[in-house]
């Protein structure tokens, strides 16, 4: 019986405290003229799952536009929030759109050309995975890599509305 137990608090130090996901959240967004538009936002969230803080949090993503050159967006990440440690049930979340900007030199050149309309109708696919420690494990442990598409469109309902799709990516 104890070769049972040692097994099964193997298994719970080695489970993925961490969970990945991106949602649609509904936002606005400034365009040029001072107005605004509804603008549904990709929000990345990580989530500690586990009873213990989570530390050394190190989180990844990548861009790549309609299966173009990657673009890595983990300098974009941790720059614009430094994660020290989650604490469980925290959650800490990204805007992907403003990762987006932040990453790929492209579309940011774009974006500052011609606005948001720059972004429209392209197929993204979007990578995110994160490392991190646990308490009770001194290597660094790694999420899962998750991927979707995404994509904004104007709003077939109205015209300053813009709506986005997102789909999971299975390997």
């Amino acid at each position: 019986m104890p070769d049972t137990k040692a097994a099964e608090a193997k298994t719970k130090s080695q489970e993925n405290c961490l969970e990945i996901f991106l949602q649609a959240v509904p936002s606005k967004l400034q365009v040029s003229g001072g107005r605004e538009i509804a603008f549904t936002r990709a929000m990345l969230s990580m989530v500690n799952t586990g009873h213990a803080a989570l530390a050394g949090i190190v989180p990844h993503a990548t861009f790549a536009q309609e299966r173009g050159i990657v673009h890595d967006a983990t300098d974009a990440l941790s720059r614009s929030k430094i994660v020290e440690s989650i604490q469980p049930g925290e959650t800490v979340k990204w805007d992907v759109y403003d990762l987006l900007l932040a990453a790929h030199p492209g579309v940011a050149s774009k974006v500052h050309l011609w606005g948001y309309k720059a972004v429209l109708d392209w197929w993204l696919d979007f990578v995110a995975w994160a490392e991190y420690r646990t308490p009770d494990v001194a290597m660094p442990q790694q999420t899962p890599k998750h991927q979707w598409k995404l994509r904004w469109s104007p709003a077939k309902s109205r015209a300053d509305e813009i709506d986005l799709a997102l789909e999971v990516v299975k390997d």
